[in-house]
């Protein structure tokens, strides 16, 4: 299953997490690919004000969860106003990007 710039995932499972929901999709232990469609932080938390911890620039890719992470606010970023992250992993270091700037790859 492919899925690209995801606006919507069905609700495999769902979680309060924190302050975060988690969504997972229908293959969440399968690994995924995150592509950036634009450059973007990674940030220790699901917060846009959460510690930058490195970039994934633009066309870059990193090894991601296949599960949806919600923020408790919204943030607008590559024109699409959200509060969904996607937990990525790039030269040893784990967090969070925005999700509407990248693209998810089951692989």
């Amino acid at each position: 299953m492919r899925a690209a710039r995801i606006l919507g995932v069905a609700v495999g499972a769902a979680a309060l997490v924190g302050t975060s929901f988690v969504v997972a999709g229908p293959a969440a232990a399968a690994g995924c690919t995150a592509k950036a469609l634009e450059t973007v932080v990674i940030r220790s938390t699901t917060s846009t004000g959460g510690t930058a911890l490195a970039q994934l620039n633009k066309g870059q890719s990193a090894s991601a969860s296949c599960t949806m992470y919600y923020g408790s606010a919204s943030y607008e970023k590559c024109d699409i106003v959200s509060k969904r992250w996607v937990k990525v992993t790039r030269s040893g270091v784990t967090g969070y990007v925005v999700g509407t700037c990248v693209t998810i790859t089951e692989n």
